[in-house]
């Protein structure tokens, strides 16, 4: 009994000892400290694909960016030397525009010089005085005529609205002078601006009983002009402010 007792305590330590061997062994086959070379090898290659794309990404838009300024720059290259060219040639133009009044102005002036030199030798008194000899253009007349109707004060208008008059009432007809000269009452009373050229006698107001096509493009063309108004009424202003219409 005794040796049936010990045999089978010796079966049953051989028995665990197989068995602590076998779970000794495969606990230690499946714990591995390091990862496997091929993972680290292929998340590497992952990292390095993924930044060359990006690499080849950056290059594509930086190549169509500067490609797309190249471009800009080069229209706007084009664009500025046809302006300059234009610009050059409207320049050349108004410079032989120039060049042909210019010449124009030396031969009235050479021709001019002639006749009074002329008109000197045959004694003419007229022209024997030291006078300038000018063309009669629109901008011109020779002397005053009579065909204003004066119904306000008249000895205190400059002289260059009096000849713009006198050659309003030899082309378009009798010139009716309303308003010279306003006190700032006056002026405030007719509904006048505070600052304006009636006060002092720099403006006046007139109708003409003649015709007046065109005198509205005369007048607002007129070098001796400086404001110029129309009124609905029929009336006619003209100052010695700057150029202006209102």
């Amino acid at each position: 009994m005794t040796t049936f007792l010990t045999a089978t305590r010796a079966g049953v330590l051989a028995l665990l000892c197989l068995v602590l061997t076998a779970c000794n062994q495969t606990a230690v086959s499946g714990y591995d400290p390091k990862p496997s070379k091929s993972v680290t090898d292929q998340r590497k290659a992952k990292i390095e694909a993924s930044r060359k794309r990006a690499k080849a990404a950056t290059a594509k838009r930086k190549a169509t960016f500067l490609a797309k300024r190249e471009a800009a720059r080069e229209k706007a290259r084009s664009r500025n030397s046809a302006k300059s060219s234009s610009s050059r040639k409207k320049v050349a133009k108004k410079g032989k525009r120039k060049t042909v009044r210019k010449t124009a102005r030396k031969s009235t002036k050479r021709a001019n010089r002639k006749v009074a030199k002329v008109q000197r030798k045959v004694g003419k008194t007229s022209v024997s005085k030291k006078k300038r000899v000018k063309q009669k253009t629109a901008a011109f007349v020779g002397g005053r005529s009579k065909g204003i109707t004066k119904n306000a004060p008249w000895g205190c208008v400059p002289g260059r609205l009096k000849r713009v008059l006198d050659q309003v009432s030899q082309k378009y007809g009798r010139v009716i002078v309303n308003s010279t000269n306003r006190s700032r009452s006056r002026n405030r009373m007719v509904g006048g601006k505070k600052r304006s050229y009636h006060i002092g006698c720099r403006a006046v107001d007139f109708r003409v009983a003649g015709s007046n096509k065109g005198l509205s493009r005369f007048l607002r063309n007129h070098p001796s002009v400086g404001g110029f108004k129309r009124y609905a009424a029929g009336f006619y202003h003209i100052d010695t402010g700057p150029r202006r219409t209102w």
